[in-house]
């Protein structure tokens, strides 16, 4: 078959650039005023477009701010800076934000854009992957600070695989792809705002695909998040960088392909018109813009779900009231 022959140049190619975020560019700067970090939980990827809308488009300047866009790697490394106080706002995993209060390091949730993750597991098409059962007997590559890797155990509670016949081989992130090419692995997940539609796109291979949310774990996805004493020094902050944020999502939504277009520019490895623009799309069809809120709007709903769920799994080591993990104060 095509995928089969084309694997071994396809590994190699993928895994130096796909999940490693290497085709990413550097950080994104914007012009003077004050200055504010934004640290990415990952390497850069099409679903960062509004914010670098933002950022091209001067909201964050009209706001009196220079922002810095960067990249992070994994969320857990990415949360402790930003609890420590080093840095003050983390994007990424809601999931992970949830785990990290309940472990009692100073954050919050303060904007939430995707109400579930879009991720999945994939397999190529030899492969029988159509319920978490099908995951045993089988391997999957797992990286730290990796959403579905972090959360792979609650999954598999859920769905009563036994987690000890699923084959977990521990990779660095950028090895993850390169190996489910090659085919020594036969699990892989993705994000499907990102990975899949790069390897669909590369590899011609339509890819058996799961997606956790549709078997219970459907846990919040990408959020802007603080650092709890910081934020509460300095709400006027907090809230410029949200509004403006809030534009460049108004404006990615409204147009994908400009959106797309706009993050290109700051990829040092540049990628497929056709795939960022999957990427964007995607992105902005999981967006959280609840009518009559401000887009990142957090219904308390959706957060106690994820707590039920974390805590009826065991990944919580301790639960607090609501109102310790996420606020709506800065947003308007």
């Amino acid at each position: 078959m095509v995928w089969w022959d084309r694997r071994t140049c396809l590994a190699a190619a993928l895994g130096a650039a796909l999940l490693s975020g290497s085709f990413g560019g550097a950080a994104a700067q914007g012009a003077a005023g004050e200055k504010v970090v934004i640290r990415f939980t990952w390497k850069l990827k099409g679903e960062y477009a509004p914010l670098f809308v933002a950022l091209d488009k001067g909201y964050y300047k009209a706001e009196g701010l220079d922002v810095t866009l960067s990249e992070g790697s994994g969320a857990q490394t990415v949360l402790k800076v930003v609890g420590t106080g080093q840095e003050h706002f983390a994007y990424g995993p809601a999931v992970n934000a949830l785990q990290a209060v309940s472990q009692e390091l100073p954050v919050k949730l303060v904007a939430l854009y995707q109400t579930s993750t879009p991720m999945g597991v994939i397999a190529f098409p030899d492969v029988t992957l159509k319920t978490p059962k099908d995951m045993e007997g089988k391997s999957i590559a797992i990286s730290s600070g990796e959403t579905f890797s972090d959360m792979i155990r609650p999954f598999a509670k859920l769905n009563g695989i036994d987690i000890e016949q699923v084959k977990r081989v521990q990779l660095d992130n950028s090895a993850r792809a390169s190996q489910f090419l090659a085919r020594r692995v036969d699990l892989l997940s993705v994000f499907l705002t990102n990975d899949l539609p790069k390897m669909e796109h590369v590899t011609g291979v339509k890819f058996n695909l799961l997606k956790p949310a549709d078997f219970g774990l459907a846990v919040p996805g990408a959020a802007l998040i603080v650092n709890t004493t910081w934020a509460e020094q300095n709400p006027e902050l907090v809230k410029k960088v949200l509004r403006a944020t809030a534009k460049g999502y108004a404006d990615a939504m409204a147009d994908p392909v400009a959106a797309s277009q706009a993050f290109q520019k700051h990829l040092t490895i540049k990628e497929d018109p056709g795939v960022l623009e999957r990427q964007v799309k995607a992105t902005m069809a999981s967006t959280n813009a609840p009518a009559g809120k401000p887009i990142g709007w957090q219904d308390e709903t959706t957060i106690v779900k994820a707590l039920d769920l974390l805590t009826e799994t065991g990944s919580l080591k301790g639960r607090k009231d609501p109102g310790a993990y996420y606020t709506n104060a800065y947003l308007q």
